[in-house]
């Protein structure tokens, strides 16, 4: 396992964490809910990008 792979797993750790801490009914109001499903979608967003970033520099793609 290199680098990147250890840090899209803890992204992908953290999306998880966040995902069951909303599925247990613990956001305390309708505003820490929004928060908690923003902080998932940040995360999936830069998670993509990473990845996205990574597959170009080693695989030579060319960008869009």
């Amino acid at each position: 396992m290199d680098i990147w792979d250890e840090v899209v797993q803890e992204f992908n750790n953290e999306i998880q964490k966040l995902r069951i801490h909303l599925g247990n009914g613990t956001a305390e109001d309708y505003a820490h809910y929004r928060q908690v499903v923003g902080s998932i979608q940040s995360l999936e967003w830069a998670r993509t990008n990473i990845n996205d970033i990574i597959k170009k520099r080693t695989y030579g793609e060319k960008e869009d």
